[in-house]
């Protein structure tokens, strides 16, 4: 009987607990897209939007997130992009704009893909946004 009680007691302790802890990992949630994670101000001048000039140093496929100005549409699906630092070509498909207009007077957020190097760099455009 004492041991029945005992693993009666140990049982409701143990579920007790279980209840009441609301931390730890939901399998349901989703994580912040890549473009979000590092794209914000934190306060150190290194941790700011990538610079244009600076990518032609990137690893192939290195994400990237530039903020800048769109300047020219080269051809359907290919442009050219500028920011204080440098120009560099882009391409983007249609669904990266997400149904929004830009103009050459207008910043906006370029989150991409790096390939190629020194004058042949370009980027494979994810993601087009406001800043």
């Amino acid at each position: 009987m004492k041991k029945k009680l005992f693993f009666a007691v140990l049982l409701a302790a143990l579920c007790g607990n279980a209840g009441a802890s609301s931390g730890g990992y939901r399998a349901g949630e989703k994580a912040p897209p890549p473009h979000r994670e590092d794209a914000a101000k934190k306060g150190t001048e290194d941790t700011l939007a990538t610079k244009a000039k600076v990518i032609r140093d990137f690893r192939q496929g290195g994400y990237v997130t530039l903020e800048g100005y769109i300047i020219h549409e080269q051809k359907p699906g290919h442009y050219l992009f500028r920011d204080s630092s440098d120009t560099v070509r882009f391409m983007a498909p249609r669904s990266a704009f997400r149904g929004q207009v830009y103009q050459a007077s207008e910043k906006v957020r370029v989150s991409g893909r790096v390939y190629g190097k020194a004058d042949e760099t370009f980027m494979k455009v994810s993601r087009i946004d406001r800043p």
